[in-house]
């Protein structure tokens, strides 16, 4: 039994610190409950999830406008190198692409609530995520390619041009396989974001080899510039961004919504931009077509009485 001054005392020792373990025990809350990026073991990859569910957003949309070009050139005269046939390709290697992206990353931070760590070596326990990013990283210079033959296709640059950046992309794409395949994984996916920005300067001045008055030709340059800034958020984000807690000072862009998913909005944006753009050139063009056509028809015989 205690004395009642005892009792006393102990209860006003509890009532004093109560509040101080509350706000320890908060501070640990949130350190355990901030995601981290590249976590020891995960050194070089983002396992945030606003990373991955923003891939997922841009795969989402990207796959919805391909179905909807697809089902725009129903009844219509099209050809393997038209308008709507590369956006419509743009915009599927685009969701496919992000959509294993986001797998990636998924399985990435799947291994870390597990406390497990990456393997970069196929073959190995917790190595499947190769796999998804193998396909991320093959379709993507796949993607801007058809982006930039969307570009020309707008732009009426003529089919060779068209042949000739889905070459590029291709060869793009072999390396970028290669580099996976190798086990040179963390080297993998930069020449895809250099060819990428290449393709997206290519497509801002091929829209205009028509004129700046043609139907959908701001939608689709803007979505270009669009583009690009996503891709140069993540080739100048200071290194500290890929840091976690406060070895991130000077980054301007907070840890919860980084700068991959910044980037990840971009382009979500800018495949809705460019989408406007085609479609307005695409219902032009087949009006026009169809006043021409409707010009053309020869008039019926009046019988004369």
């Amino acid at each position: 039994l205690k004395p009642f001054w005892l009792k006393a005392a102990l209860a006003h020792t509890e009532t004093q610190s109560t509040p101080f373990h509350l706000e320890q025990g908060k501070l640990a809350m949130a350190e355990a409950s901030a995601r981290r990026l590249y976590e020891s073991g995960f050194e070089g990859w983002d396992i945030q999830q606003a990373t991955y569910l923003t891939d997922y957003l841009i795969m989402t949309i990207s796959i919805a406008l391909a179905f909807l070009a697809y089902d725009a050139m129903r009844g219509s005269e099209f050809g393997l190198w038209g308008l709507l046939t590369q956006f419509g390709l743009f915009a599927l290697f685009e969701g496919v692409s992000y959509g294993f992206g986001g797998i990636t990353h998924h399985m990435l931070d799947t291994y870390f609530e597990k406390g497990e760590s990456m393997e970069r070596s196929w073959g190995h326990p917790n190595s499947e995520w190769m796999f998804a990013w193998l396909m991320a990283v093959v379709c993507a210079p796949l993607a801007s390619s058809c982006c930039a033959g969307s570009a020309f296709a707008f732009g009426e640059l003529g089919i060779g041009w068209i042949k000739v950046v889905k070459v590029c992309g291709a060869i793009v794409s072999v390396f970028e396989g290669y580099l996976v395949f190798s086990d040179q994984v963390d080297s993998s996916g930069t020449v895809a974001v250099y060819w990428a920005v290449i393709t997206s300067l290519l497509s801002c001045c091929a829209c205009f080899s028509r004129g700046s008055r043609q139907a959908g030709v701001w939608q689709v340059f803007i979505g270009n510039v669009v583009r690009l800034a996503g891709f140069f958020i993540i080739i100048f984000a200071p290194a500290s961004c890929r840091s976690a807690g406060g070895s991130r000072f000077g980054c301007p862009y907070p840890e919860e919504f980084n700068h991959n998913a910044i980037y990840h909005c971009c382009i979500a944006a800018s495949v809705v931009l460019v989408y406007a753009g085609v479609m307005d050139k695409f219902k032009l063009d087949r009006e026009n077509a169809y006043n021409l056509m409707m010009r053309q028809k020869p008039e019926g015989r009046m019988c004369g009485c």
